[in-house]
This record gives C-alpha cells, sequence and structure tokens, in this order.
C-alpha cells in the first residue's frame, strides 16, 4: 500500500535550518584518528569538519594519490603543460575547456556570494573541503615525492595542493559531457577547430553507466523495517571510480558508506535512521538554443529582431613540446545562453548556429549531503534534495521506520511540453525533441528560455514539487528507465517528456528487477521463507540471472538443432551449450558466451509486442521466424571461432580482471541480455574477456533492525588503484568469490576489528 504523498516544499522551510546542521568549530589543530579494518576500509573519526576532511584526505592519498593529483592536472588546465598535447589533441581540449571555466571567475562568485544564498558554500562544507586537500597534502609530505607510488614518483606535477583546487573538482564535475562539441565550435571562416578527439569528458554522469536500487519497505521485509540494495554500474577505472569511506564526529555524525575518489563525501550510504543510493536518471540535464545568424557577422545573432554580438573569449594555455613550452590559444564564443557548441549534426554556418544551455554550475551538493547525512526518515531526505536540487540523479531512499522513497530531485531545465513544441521550430529541433527528447529551442525569441519558479533553488529549473517522487509502505525500484515503474502498483504519470518516458518499453534489466521482488515476497526463488532481509537481498543481487536467456534460450535451442541437422551443422558445438546451460552467469555457468554474443548480434528479436497493461511481462517470445535471429547464431559461433574461446568453457576462464600478474574470474555480464548484476566487458581479445570496463562497483545492502543498521558492502575493484598496495585487489576477489564485508557501523565495531590505527594532528593555517 502506499503512504500518503507528501508535497516536499511544504516542510523544507521547516526542516531546513536542522539539516544545514550548526557550524562545528576547530580549535586550532587538525586532529583525526584513521583506523581500517578488512580490505583497507578506512574510518575516519575526529571532533570537527574540518579534521574529519584531514583524515578523511590522508587516507584517500594513502590509497589513491595518483588518481587525485591526476584530476588536479585536468581542472587547473595543467595536463598539456606537463604530458603534451595527448591522443588526439586530448589534453589540449581538456586545458582549454578548463582554463575556460577558470576565467569565467564562476567559482570565486560562488565562494563568495551572499551568506544567506544556498549557492555559497556552509562553514562545515568548507571546513571539510580545506581539511581534506590537508590531508592530502600531509600525505605527500609524509611520503616523499620520490616515493610515490608509480603512477607519479617523482612527478613534475605533483604539488602542494589548496582549497580553491579541491572546489574546481566539484565544479568541474557538473560540466556538460559536450566538452568535445564546445572546444569544436568555430565561425565559419574562422581558424581550424581543435578536435577532442575521443578525450572523457568530465562529468558526473558517466555515459553509457547507470545502476539498480532497491529500497524495501515494511510490508515486504521480515521484521518491517526498511531493506536497501545499492548497486551503482560506474566505471572500474578512471575519475568515476568509488571508494569506501566511514565518517565519525562522536554524538554528532555517523556515516557509512562510498563516495566517488577524490571527495570527503559518502554519497551511497546509510546513518542510523536512513540508507540511500542513487541511480543514473532519463532526465535531460541541459539544452540547446538554435541561433539566426545576422546575416552580416556569423558572431552575432538575432534577439527579438535584433543584433547581439557574441562575447569573445581568449583562453591561452602551455604545452609540453620537445623545444620546450608553447602557448596555444584558443577563442570561444559565448552567448546570453551558454557557450557555442558544434557537431556534425549541429554544424555553424553562416545562418545558423548552437548555443549550450546548463543549469547554472553550483556547489550546493556539498551541502546537500552534509544535510542528507543528518537526517532521521525519508521526508526529511526529500526535503533536503529538494531544498539543494545539487544532484543530477535519481534517489532511492528507505528508513529504518520501514518507508521508501523514490525521486528525481536534481536541477532540470523548466521546460514543458507545450513550451518543447512550439519553440523547437526547425526540423533539425522538431527531429532531436521527438526521437531523443532533445532540447534545441529557437533562441530568436525570448518567450523561448527556460522557465523559473521562485520555490526552485535557482532559475530556469523546475521547482522540487514539480519534479517525479513516490512515497511506499512496500518498495520502490529503479534501474535506469524512467520513473514510471518506480513501483508498478502507482505508475507515475503525467510529467513532461524532458523527464522521461511513460508506457514504454522497460529494460530487460528494469524487468528482472521487478520480478525478482514480487519472487522474494512470495518466496519462489529458492531464497527461503518469503519477504526481504540483509542476506535475501544480497541473494537476490548475486544469483546472477539472465532474463534475456529465460525468456528464449528454449525456442533458441529449438532452431539451432533445427539448422545443426540441416544447412548449418557448425551450430552443433552451440546447441550443446545452450542445451546444458543453467540460464545464469555464474563463474561455472557454462554455454553464457554463446548467448552474449548471439545478444551482441542482435538476436535478441521478440515476437509479442509491448503491452503498456503488462509491462513486467511484455515484450517477450523469441521470433524465430526472423531471418536475423538465425544469422546473429551463426555470427556468434564464428566470433567464438575467431576468438579460440569453448562454447561450453565455465564463465570464469573466459571473463576475468587483471590485478597485476593475476587474472581474477568474474561473474555477471552486460545488461542487454537482462542481467542485473551488471558486468560490461572490454571487447574480447583471444580467449574471452579479459578487462572489465564497468558495472557493479560500490555494491551496498543495509537492513534496519530494532538494534540499529547492519550493513555489508564490496567494491568490485577493491580500495587502492596502487598495484603495491595490498588493497589493490583483495575486494575483487571477494567480489568473485560473491563475498560481502561488514561495514561496522559503530565505533566499537570499528574498534574491535581494526587491523591499524594511525592518529593525526596538524595545525590549522589560515587559507
Amino acid at each position: 500500500m502506499k503512504s500518503a504523498t507528501v508535497a516536499v516544499f511544504v516542510v523544507v522551510a521547516s526542516v531546513s535550518g536542522a539539516l544545514q546542521g550548526k557550524p562545528v568549530k576547530a580549535d586550532g589543530l587538525y586532529r583525526a584518528t584513521i583506523m581500517r579494518t578488512a580490505y583497507g576500509a578506512p574510518h575516519i573519526t575526529a571532533a570537527d569538519y574540518g579534521s574529519l576532511g584531514f583524515g578523511s584526505g590522508y587516507a584517500a592519498a594513502q590509497d589513491n594519490f595518483c588518481d587525485f593529483a591526476d584530476r588536479m592536472l585536468t581542472v587547473t588546465a595543467q595536463r598539456a603543460r606537463f604530458l603534451g598535447l595527448g591522443e588526439k589533441n586530448a589534453n589540449l581540449v581538456s586545458d582549454l575547456y578548463h582554463q575556460r571555466l577558470i576565467q569565467t571567475g564562476r567559482l570565486e562568485l560562488l565562494l563568495n556570494a551572499d551568506p544567506k544564498s544556498l549557492d555559497r558554500p556552509s562553514a562545515n562544507a568548507r571546513a571539510l573541503y580545506r581539511g581534506y586537500v590537508a590531508g592530502v597534502n600531509r600525505y605527500v609530505r609524509d611520503t616523499g615525492i620520490g616515493n610515490l607510488p608509480s603512477a607519479c614518483k617523482g612527478a613534475a606535477w605533483v604539488r602542494p595542493y589548496t582549497e580553491i583546487d579541491m572546489w574546481r573538482i566539484t565544479l568541474a564535475g557538473q560540466t556538460p559531457v559536450q566538452l568535445a562539441g564546445v572546444a569544436a565550435a568555430t565561425p565559419p571562416g574562422g581558424a581550424e577547430p581543435i578536435r577532442a578527439g575521443a578525450f572523457d569528458a568530465p562529468t558526473n554522469i558517466p555515459q553509457g553507466q547507470g545502476s539498480n536500487a532497491y529500497a524495501l519497505g515494511r510490508e515486504v521485509t521480515k521484521t518491517g523495517h526498511g531493506v536497501l540494495l545499492a548497486n551503482p554500474h560506474y566505471p572500474w577505472d578512471g575519475l568515476n571510480r568509488f571508494t569506501r569511506l566511514h565518517l565519525i564526529i562522536p554524538g554528532k555524525l555517523n556515516i557509512v558508506g562510498a563516495g566517488l575518489e577524490n571527495s570527503p563525501l559518502v554519497a551511497i550510504g546509510h546513518n542510523q535512521w536512513i540508507a540511500w543510493t542513487h541511480t543514473v536518471s532519463t532526465a535531460r540535464r541541459f539544452g540547446m538554443f538554435e541561433l539566426t545568424l545576422d546575416p552580416k557577422d556569423p558572431t552575432a545573432y538575432l534577439y527579438e529582431g535584433k543584433s547581439v554580438p557574441m562575447s569573445r573569449v581568449s583562453v591561452t594555455v602551455q604545452v609540453k613540446t620537445d623545444k620546450g613550452l608553447t602557448p596555444i590559444t584558443r577563442t570561444y564564443y559565448t552567448t546570453s545562453y551558454g557557450p557555442m557548441v558544434e557537431t556534425p549534426q549541429l554544424p555553424w554556418t553562416r545562418e545558423r548556429a548552437y548555443a549550450l544551455r546548463t543549469a547554472p554550475v553550483n556547489l550546493r551538493a556539498v551541502d546537500q549531503y552534509l544535510a542528507m547525512w543528518q537526517t532521521h526518515d525519508i521526508h526529511e531526505l526529500a526535503a533536503a534534495l529538494s531544498r539543494y536540487q545539487g544532484t543530477s540523479f535519481n534517489t532511492t531512499a528507505v528508513d529504518a521506520g520501514g518507508e521508501a522513497f523514490y525521486g528525481d530531485m536534481g536541477s532540470l531545465p523548466y521546460v514543458t511540453d507545450a513550451k518543447a513544441k512550439a519553440c523547437a521550430t526547425s526540423p533539425t529541433a522538431q527531429a532531436a525533441w521527438d526521437r531523443e527528447r532533445m532540447l534545441i529551442l529557437d533562441g530568436s525569441k525570448a518567450a523561448c528560455d527556460w522557465d523559473s519558479d521562485p520555490k526552485a533553488a535557482t532559475s530556469g529549473i523546475f521547482p522540487a514539487s514539480a519534479l517525479p517522487q513516490i512515497y511506499r509502505d512496500d518498495f520502490t525500484e529503479n534501474s535506469n528507465d524512467s520513473y514510471w515503474l518506480s513501483n508498478p502498483n502507482q505508475p507515475l504519470t503525467g510529467y513532461g517528456r524532458i523527464f522521461g518516458d511513460e508506457r514504454t518499453a522497460r529494460s530487460l534489466r528494469t524487468r528482472l528487477g521487478l520480478a525478482m521482488i514480487a519472487d522474494r515476497v512470495a518466496g519462489v526463488d529458492g531464497l527461503g521463507a518469503p519477504k526481504f532481509d540483509l542476506a535475501t537481498v544480497e541473494g537476490v543481487l548475486f544469483n546472477d540471472r539472465n532474463l534475456g536467456a529465460e525468456m528464449t534460450r528454449d525456442d533458441l535451442l529449438g532452431l539451432c538443432r533445427r539448422e545443426a541437422a540441416g544447412s548449418h551443422p557448425e551450430l552443433a558445438r552451440a546447441c550443446m551449450s545452450l542445451a546444458g546451460w543453467d540460464l545464469h552467469v555464474n563463474l561455472d555457468s557454462r554455454g553464457a558466451q554463446v548467448f552474449r554474443l548471439f545478444v551482441e548480434k542482435g538476436g535478441l528479436k521478440f515476437k509479442v509486442a509491448f503491452d503498456p497493461k503488462d509491462p513486467v511481462n511484455t515484450p517477450n517470445t523469441l521470433d524465430t521466424a526472423n531471418p536475423v535471429v538465425l544469422k546473429a547464431l551463426i555470427d556468434a559461433v564464428a566470433e567464438l571461432d575467431r576468438l579460440h574461446t569453448s562454447a561450453d568453457a565455465p564463465l570464469g576462464q573466459v571473463q576475468s580482471e587483471p590485478r597485476n600478474a593475476e587474472a581474477i574470474p568474474i561473474h555477471g555480464g552486460p545488461a542487454s541480455e537482462g542481467i542485473f548484476n551488471v558486468i560490461t566487458p572490454a571487447p574480447p581479445i583471444d580467449g574471452g574477456w579479459r578487462k572489465i570496463d564497468a558495472g557493479s562497483s560500490w555494491i551496498m545492502a543495509v537492513e534496519f533492525t530494532d538494534h540499529g543498521p547492519v550493513s555489508q558492502g564490496v567494491l568490485s575493484y577493491s580500495q587502492s588503484t596502487n598495484p603495491a598496495s595490498p588493497h589493490f585487489g583483495d575486494q575483487t576477489k571477494l567480489y568473485s568469490q560473491k563475498g560481502w564485508d561488514d561495514l561496522r557501523f559503530t565505533p566499537e565495531a570499528v574498534k574491535a576489528s581494526a587491523v591499524s590505527t594511525l592518529t593525526l594532528t596538524e595545525k590549522i593555517t589560515k587559507p
């Protein structure tokens, strides 16, 4: 049964002071204790936020300092200075982009905004960040540049860092994914643009990644308390790696979970009363404006009938060459909407060009998390999300009382369907909106600008009260489809297309996630008595079911056998493997690779169409009459031969992750097959899939009990990126064995299990 829906904006004002927290002042010293338990998990105890940051910064540097230093090269526009142009000019493009961001002065404006403004970080947020970078610097001094891990040992680009550097990470983390498009934007007749190549644009929403989330309420849990499953599918390498973290201010704060590297924030975790996680949203977080250019000047555009010149920003960066440092200058063009952007589909001609607009970049996410850490139930959590609107994700949460929540509560362009239809006037804009829900609005009319609402956290975005959200006593779930079926018993409808789609087919992963909840509540999944607890939610994730195979294997096998007996005898091996396959992606599952390649070749074609009245079970039934199905099977077998990979080998022999000289077998598989426990391997080489690109990363299960929360987790790629660390691959092995580590929420549990303790003190220096 659903709970009464709460109008979140009503409660924001009454709780906002409590959520933000009173400033916790330091006494002139940073004091922090770092206890490490199994797998190198750090637990930081301190008396104030500055010291908490200090300890977490030191611990983070111990684990992943070279990643931090490399990220600093990016956000301070220094990559090309120290590393050269980079492949396809990647470092140059990065530096020009970030130097332009630096020159806007946006960061300084936010840090010095009106103290009453949400855009200005609180005293606690600034203390946390200032302490974090002090902890990183202390690690470098203690270790010595010549003794750093191999990736940055003795590097000329390692230096002392500042609080401003830390905030640049936060600001750059919210830049749009169109880095390449901004770099390429050049007016007709201008100099040849600098192309971005394959550079990975800095963003807190990694393209092509996602997550699963279960918030299980009192009606579907064994004890009547809440249970949460967090299962983000993020990259296993690079700037979007998670790291484990436990933060304690005795008597004031206890928060455990994980956050992205280079940050002191627990972004997915739990406290005494509430647990939450995030999933990538389908909402469109940015848009473009189509500009009608002045016929006399392609760097001026028409607005309400008048010619408006674009602003020009000259950006210079230094590039390392064989002859020393060489300056390279790029001119960027900016409009009242934002910077110019250019792609092959959206060229800058003499008649038309495109400007990019995002919700105003901000630093609010830090205070949003500080507020979330202090919440006592999902309504307070939703109020914190509503107040700051500082992130770009879905949030799924549950509290100790057993109430579940889902909401897409971030910053979203305030553009209704009516405005999109009226202002997407060109064929290009109409097609982008109709096919992809991409905003390209008429930039010549004031009426086509984004709307605003005074209740929103900033201008140009929807207020929190207009965002998709739901409260339930049974469950909420999200696996990166839209908000529509967060709970099939109460579909969310009536939202604009910018939020996502409704009454359309869900992914196989979403369908499996919902089906597994139903099976567990009914007790028909082989995991024992009905309903959820900690053990069964963990069992559901690691059962490694393959829904696509469950729906189609028998029909595919019939087709395979008929063809093997006739025109395609080369399929006989695949038929035997498919017949013996257990329809899972466990390490000992034999035949999973045949189905994987069949799906990759486009063979998963269904005969029964999607029915919005039965969204969990449709579409279904393999369309064996479709010639694409047989061709995909034939091509899959040929691919196995090319890869010298047995059709009958256990998955653990053909899918692995390298850690030094060891290949660790990895269970799970791609979402396209209908696998909940997503593992996305790199393209196969001889013998199979020998590197994991992305997938299950920080995995956390939480159960609230009469005696407090009990939680376990595993970081699939391990805590440290340093090959010399004992924690470079230990949790990867734990994941391989389907193991879990206790998160040790209480200080007593941490102390009892500590394998090392380090206490640090340092005088606080004024910034």
